[in-house]
């Protein structure tokens, strides 16, 4: 980037030194020809005619020579302009900076350029004092609007903060208090494997998000380290803009010492002007300063909402373990994502079905072959929630769903329109079921689901 910077600043000169010679040239052509025109004059004597031609041909070839140059730079211009195209913003920052210093190396000609039209400015000059200082006011105003709205933003900071800490406080209180529900638990029933099996899951899940959390966060650090590396490279080319605009202010003092008159109009259209790039550099300083504090400010909504969500998860996990704490205190049998219970006496298959009701829970629905293996391991004949008690051949579930998975034994069902209820009867098969006379007394399970 530091190269390319030269090689512009090189062949910046070079087209200057070029323009120069050809001006010259073209002024040393114009004072030999009036000099020549008037020993003519004086002496009575012509030019030659050759000598007149090839005067000519020499003051073509410095003009043509001009254009080629001045063609030269236009399509340097070009090929850079071509070359950011493809870039990043970070490197369109660079390009526009490139773009700022060609345009006050051509202010600086342009200032050359009007050193010798000193008498035909003053007019213009005094036009762009009244704009100027227009444009002060203006910037002013928006100066003192963005202050404000920082002072706000900052009291919006401060007061997420302060809520981001109280929902900690909680987070913390609700873990403790889940680990101390969760010690409960183990020593009331430490031979529930099962349900230790699916603790254990959980906890592994739960680290597992840590670990991604972690990995963000470091992924986050990588990309502030790029942003800082970006910054560094722009406040260079701010720099070099600076030593830029030095120079062109030297240029702008030459430029007022040629005429007593303007020079106190000059002298305040370039304080006005500095005025006004310092306001210009302040209001992008105060919008990058409100650009950082909403970003800031949006994060931390983003993070307490996701505590909010945590404090919400961990309330949800602390009242299925208190429900689960209090079922297994009932001699009830965790399995999978449900609590079972078998009964300690017979009753038939609408008896058993409203004692599970009464419990909060439903004679056992099997869809898995899971489930068909769990049940089997009770090794007692059971009542199950299957009948169809309402359309003879059609099996329903007690929650009303069609039974689409079925696990009779050989040669069942084969009761007909007398044994309409499902129960589990031979259980060391793994198709174990059988069609059953609906008042004959067995015993029963109840199924109870465990909520999310």
């Amino acid at each position: 980037m530091d190269q390319a910077y030269m090689g512009m600043e090189e062949i910046s000169g070079s087209n200057i030194k070029l323009r120069r010679l050809v001006e010259t040239s073209e002024e040393n052509y114009i004072d030999d020809e009036v000099s020549q025109t008037v020993q003519c004059e004086t002496t009575g004597l012509g030019l030659p005619e050759s000598e007149f031609v090839k005067k000519s041909y020499c003051r073509a070839a410095v003009v043509l020579l001009g254009l080629l140059c001045l063609f030269l730079l236009i399509g340097f211009i070009t090929v850079v302009f071509l070359f950011t195209q493809g870039k990043s913003p970070g490197e369109m920052d660079t390009v526009l900076l490139h773009s700022l210093y060609n345009n006050l190396t051509s202010e600086r000609n342009q200032l050359l350029t009007s050193y010798n039209r000193l008498t035909t400015e003053r007019e213009q000059l005094l036009t762009s004092y009244n704009n100027l200082k227009t444009e002060k006011d203006q910037l002013l105003t928006s100066y003192n609007n963005l202050t404000t709205e920082r002072e706000q933003l900052l009291t919006s900071y401060n007061n997420l903060k302060t809520e981001k800490d109280q929902l900690l406080t909680s987070y913390n209180n609700l873990t403790t208090e889940r680990e101390q529900l969760l010690t409960s638990y183990n020593n009331l029933k430490t031979e529930k494997d099962q349900l230790l099996t699916s603790y254990n899951n959980l906890t592994t899940e739960r680290e597992q998000l840590l670990t991604s959390y972690n990995n963000l966060k470091t992924e986050k650090d990588q990309l502030l380290t790029s942003y800082n590396n970006l910054t560094t490279e722009r406040e260079q080319l701010l720099t070099s803009y600076n030593n830029l605009k030095t120079e062109k202010d030297q240029l702008l003092t030459s430029y007022n010492n040629l005429t007593t008159e303007r020079e106190q109009l000059l002298t305040s259209y370039n304080n006005l002007k500095t005025e006004k790039d310092q306001l210009l550099t302040s209001y992008n300083n105060l919008t990058t300063e409100r650009e950082q504090l909403l970003t800031s400010y949006n994060n931390k909504v983003k993070e307490r909402d996701q505590l909010q969500t945590r404090f919400e998860d961990m309330t949800k996990n602390r009242d299925n373990l208190q429900r689960k704490l209090q079922d297994c205190r009932e001699n009830w049998v965790a399995f999978s994502d449900s609590l079972y219970q078998v009964s300690s006496e017979k009753k038939s298959w609408e008896e058993s079905r409203q004692d599970c009701l009464q419990k909060g829970a439903h004679l056992m629905i099997i869809n898995r072959r899971e489930e068909q293996n769990f049940v089997n391991q009770f090794k007692k004949s059971l009542w199950i929630g299957l009948t169809d008690s309402e359309t003879d051949g059609r099996w329903k579930w007690v929650d009303g769903t069609r039974m689409t998975t079925s696990y009779w034994n050989r040669g069942e069902p084969n009761g007909g329109r007398t044994e309409n209820c499902g129960q589990i009867k031979v259980y060391d098969s793994q198709n174990s079921w059988n069609d059953e006379t609906c008042s004959d007394k067995h015993f029963w399970i109840c199924e109870k689901r465990i909520s999310p």
